[in-house]
């Protein structure tokens, strides 16, 4: 928690003076691939309609979002520079610093270091270690066994019996990047794992501890948007069953 104050205080009073989004000159970034690529509008309608719940739960504390597919072969080995693109309008150049393994294999988390947007100011309330900190992204690639309900043999998968779910394994990346003063969020964006949610976080709506009256007005107004989302996710699922029966 004190490294976090130590960083939001930092970027917010430090880095609008000092910090400076280093060029590279001998890397082209037009010409580096993207770790987000867009999807077409028909399949983000559909993982909207479908997943809308789950989406409007996490959009919440968003300032912006959107839902992409991701090349994850980026992420395997130490490739190279590539562009990690939250937005369209947010490219950073990264590249692998360090890959391990954790929770006995079933997770690998990929540091990568910045080549752009980096942090470069020598100001001595800065130290070594937080600047690191601001200069790296840490993105965690999880690997999951599920089912393939309704004859979904769209992965690789094995079941003995064609007419039960088959049982394939999946991989998907989630993770917090920060790029001066905007943070974002990966996330997938339905059961499938092909496709993410990406939030740009909205500091304005993030809940507070303590009993100020702005933690407060932020506590009941998400109470508020939890209520209501509920009531409309029942009534969705009425109305289904309701067409069903007819």
């Amino acid at each position: 928690m004190k490294t976090f104050l130590k960083t939001g205080v930092y970027l917010c009073l430090v880095c609008p003076l000092f910090a400076v989004s280093n060029p590279i000159t001998s890397i082209d970034p037009q010409k580096l691939e993207r770790l987000f690529q867009p999807i077409h509008q028909s399949v983000r309608d559909k993982a909207y309609r479908e997943n809308n719940y789950s989406i409007k739960r996490a959009t919440y504390f968003s300032k912006r979002h959107r839902i992409v597919e991701a090349d994850l072969d980026l992420l395997a080995e130490k490739l190279g520079p590539f562009l990690l693109n939250p937005f369209e309008d947010v490219e950073l150049v990264v590249e692998a610093d360090n890959i391990r393994d954790q929770h006995s294999g079933t997770t690998r988390v990929w540091v990568g270091k910045k080549l752009s947007g980096r942090i470069d100011t020598e100001d001595l309330r800065l130290s070594k270690e937080l600047k690191k900190q601001l200069n790296s992204v840490n993105l965690y690639i999880h690997a999951e066994r599920v089912e393939n309900e309704g004859g979904d043999f769209s992965q690789p998968a094995i079941s003995p019996d064609l007419s039960k779910p088959s049982v394939s394994n999946v991989i998907y990346v989630t993770g917090e990047i920060s790029h001066f003063n905007s943070r974002y969020q990966i996330l997938p964006a339905d059961n499938s794992f092909k496709k993410y949610l990406i939030i740009e976080l909205d500091r304005q709506k993030r809940l507070i501890s303590g009993s100020s009256e702005e933690a407060q007005r932020r506590r009941d107004a998400h109470m508020e948007f939890e209520r209501r989302l509920l009531e409309e996710e029942e009534e969705r699922k009425a109305r289904q069953t309701s067409i069903k029966e007819d």
